[in-house]
This record gives C-alpha cells, structure tokens and sequence, in this order.
C-alpha cells in the first residue's frame, strides 16, 4: 500500500510529458527563425545593437583574433594597412 505522500508516475505520464517536451522545442524552433531582408541587415548591424561585452569576453576575443591572424597588439589603432590612416 502506497502512502499518501509518494507519486509513482506512470508510463502513460512520461509518455505525455515527453510529447509535451518534443512540441514545445519544434514550436521553439519554427517560430524562432526569422528572414530578415537585406536593407534590414544594415539596421541590425548598427554597432548600437550590440550587447555590451565584459571584460573577460574582450581579453577572450582578442586572444583568439591574434592566435588566428598570427599578431600580437594594434588592436587600439584603426588602419587600413597601407599607411594612409
């Protein structure tokens, strides 16, 4: 005999539960994409759309851009390359 405080679901419970789960992330998932068109794009990528980044995630950032570009520093110093600043 069960107490009153135990539940034991039933397989019928987690069969429901999971069909609950499974409709919830494809309805997350058809409902989160969005096309954007291309005049659009330019408004999104206005640099006041950004996120404030942390600390952490600049020294982060700038650490992976100087491993790939293979330099260190003149991260400070905008350029085109060629001198003509």
């Amino acid at each position: 005999m069960r107490s009153a405080g135990s539940f034991v679901p039933s397989k019928g419970w987690f069969v429901a539960c999971a069909r609950t789960f499974v409709v919830v992330v494809l309805a997350a998932a058809a409902f989160g994409c969005a096309t954007v068109r291309p005049e659009q794009r330019a408004i999104l990528a206005d640099p006041v759309m950004q996120f404030p980044a942390d600390e952490r995630d600049e020294r982060a950032r700038a650490q992976v851009l100087e491993y790939r570009e293979g330099a260190r520093g003149g991260s400070a110093i905008r350029g085109g390359g060629c001198g003509c600043n």
